[in-house]
């Protein structure tokens, strides 16, 4: 497929980006207020920075396959 693509054969085309541009006032208060209520806890891998949303971290990171305990509980901190 690369050689295809480098002598023209194939258009590459560029991936939708499918998160929000910037975060606006209304969803930062949702977020702020869920995680204040203890809806939505959102952990991070301390090797690879990877972050999911979910009440517990997964058993092993998708992304470098280290076990739960090297997740901790993200802190969204607004201004940063």
């Amino acid at each position: 497929m690369s050689g295809r693509v480098l002598d023209g054969g194939v258009e590459v085309v560029p991936i939708p980006e499918r998160r929000p541009e910037e975060m606006g006032e209304e969803t930062e208060e949702k977020a702020a207020s869920a995680k204040a209520s203890g809806e939505i806890k959102v952990w991070r891998c301390k090797v690879c920075g990877y972050l999911c949303a979910r009440p517990v971290p997964p058993e092993t990171c998708p992304i470098c396959k280290v076990g739960r305990e090297r997740f901790e509980e993200f802190e969204f901190r607004k201004g940063l």
